[in-house]
């Protein structure tokens, strides 16, 4: 009897689930949204009058008896996205979810997308660059896909959109394919740069299935150890000192919160801050490169002492000795602690354009809709550093990682700064 009594509890769960979200339910999330949001955020029509804002929100209950939830949530995000702050947004994927998906996953190399990982089935595609996906060119479905977020810059629609490339309903949505479909035609360049296709079937994906590209030779250590937040090795042969941070977070800064549980969860950034400084003083080093091409924020205070500590540094800092990197994936404070290096330091900023703009709306807060349970971010802030008007930070000498780079595990970072 207790048995039977659990599994009718399941089945109830999941019924109750499969139904999705009643539209009397949705037009009070909506509208619980719609007067919250402009209480919260710091300026929210910067961009978008409040008018079109309350329009977009009606336009989107207008619909509600005929749209699904989850392209509810498509247009709610096509609508905040022309607010134009990434960082107020609000978490749909639960709404994205299927059983069985694309099983493709893919990067960026300079201007080309390639396949990193796919199903076993499928391994004549694996670190082919793509082309089309059901014979639309993959630029034609990026353009589509970025109505969803703010198109801040390009680093920024190159670091979103390619997280939806293999979301079968985002693909639905936007006609590139339709629900009933489970096979998708990947057009893609084999070594000799032909245009061939291949079948790809929507499965299960799991790692017994999964096949990743692997790198020829030994991988650099800035793909090693992917879960380190910072992380530091000195080259004595080169003495090139280079250090990894990857995320603007600690424990100390955690600690500063109140945030005791999670503060156990990450490293101390003074006991590294230490290691660090050390290592600069008891070992020659003729250049230093300080990382942050992977780097999305958080709390930008963490790292400015140090950068107090290689300004005063005579030996250091120098262009041709100290060396800041950046990239598409680089954020937020990440984006801020770029600027102090160029405002404190000779620091030279190699790599790639950042995602984060030099002047935005952050220190982020959030709220929940009441029925949805869709988390809400938005800003309390507007960080106003710098005084040109570009929408990025390009660096002084770019340094695009190209496949081949990948591929034959070669940090063309590294290799520049050795050669400088």
């Amino acid at each position: 009897m207790k048995k039977i009594f659990i599994i009718l509890i399941t089945l109830f769960s999941n019924l109750v689930f499969c139904q999705g979200i009643e539209t009397e339910d949705w037009i009070t999330d909506l509208n619980f949204l719609k007067s919250e949001l402009q209480k919260k955020h710091i300026n929210l029509f910067f961009k978008l009058t409040k008018e079109e804002f309350e329009t977009g929100i009606e336009k989107i209950i207008s619909k509600l008896d005929s749209d699904s939830d989850f392209e509810t949530t498509v247009k709610l995000n096509q609508l905040l996205a022309k607010i134009g702050d990434s960082h107020t947004s609000i978490n749909t994927s639960k709404f994205s979810k299927t059983e069985k998906i694309i099983p493709i996953g893919y990067a960026w190399f300079g201007e080309d997308i390639y396949i990193l990982s796919t199903s076993k089935d499928n391994s004549e595609i694996l670190n082919k660059k793509v082309i089309s996906i059901n014979e639309y060119h993959i630029k034609t479905v990026i353009d589509s896909l970025k109505t969803t977020f703010p198109n801040d810059n390009e680093a920024t629609i190159k670091k979103q959109a390619i997280r939806f490339l293999n979301k079968k309903k985002y693909l639905d949505y936007f006609g590139f394919s339709k629900p009933s479909d489970s096979v998708y035609r990947i057009g893609f360049e084999n070594d000799s740069n032909q245009l061939l296709f291949k079948n790809v079937n929507t499965v299960k994906y799991n790692k017994k299935n999964k096949i990743t590209s692997e790198i020829d030779g030994v991988k650099p250590y800035y793909m090693e150890g992917k879960g380190n937040i910072y992380k530091e090795r000195y080259y004595e042969e080169d003495k090139i000192y280079y250090i990894q941070y990857n995320k603007c977070i600690s424990k100390e800064s955690l600690l500063a919160t109140g945030n005791k549980l999670e503060a156990e969860k990450y490293p101390s950034f003074d006991k590294f801050e230490k290691k660090i400084l050390n290592t600069i003083k008891t070992r020659k080093i003729d250049k230093l490169i300080f990382d942050m091409r992977f780097n999305s924020g958080g709390n930008s205070s963490i790292i400015m002492n140090f950068i107090r500590q290689l300004r005063a540094n005579k030996k250091l800092n120098h262009k041709e000795k100290l060396f800041v990197v950046v990239g598409e994936k680089t954020y937020s404070s990440a984006v801020l602690n770029t600027l102090a290096f160029k405002d404190f330091t000779n620091a030279t900023i190699i790599g790639e354009e950042t995602s984060g703009m030099p002047n935005h709306y952050g220190n982020i807060k959030s709220f929940y809709l009441p029925y949805s349970n869709i988390k809400v971010s938005y800003s309390t802030k507007y960080h106003s550093l710098y005084k040109g008007t570009e929408n990025t930070i390009k660096p002084d000498i770019e340094i695009v990682r190209t496949f081949n780079d990948y591929k034959n595990g070669i940090d063309p970072i590294y290799e520049f700064v050795k050669n400088y």
